[in-house]
């Protein structure tokens, strides 16, 4: 009897760990995992036709080109950045869209992944044991 309350219990906080570990992935999935490529490109023709061919030859489908602005903050900026349109030069961020093998986080989220459910096991099996 005794036993059959704590597999059911066990049962439902194990199902709750699933739904958990469910969502968390999902927004992990949905977080990008950005690098900053190159810094310093004059806000120039030169520096948007590089930016341009960037854009052309880019996977698109596994990444996206983000645009920062650099420059003097006196008139047009704050603490975030300074518009396009009144910078000086730019920083170059590429995303990664897809989190696969070939994304730099996949390694550390998978082992992350395995090392959270090592420990909701053992403290499930703690508690059924302590019962």
């Amino acid at each position: 009897m005794e036993i059959e309350r704590n597999q059911k219990a066990f049962e439902k906080k194990l199902k709750k760990v699933e739904e958990l570990r469910k969502k968390r992935i999902a927004r992990i999935a949905k977080e990008k995992a950005c690098v900053h490529f190159l810094t310093n490109l004059p806000n120039s023709k030169e520096g948007w036709a590089f930016i341009n061919q960037m854009k052309k030859y880019l996977h698109k489908g596994r990444y996206s080109i983000r645009l920062k602005g650099r420059g003097s903050r006196k008139e047009h900026g704050d603490q975030r950045g300074i518009p396009i349109k009144y910078a000086e030069r730019y920083s170059v961020y590429i995303d990664h869209k897809i989190i696969d093998r070939e994304n730099p986080t996949y390694h550390h989220k998978k082992e992350w992944q395995t090392r959270s459910k090592l420990i909701d096991m053992k403290n499930q099996i703690d508690a059924i044991l302590n019962n």
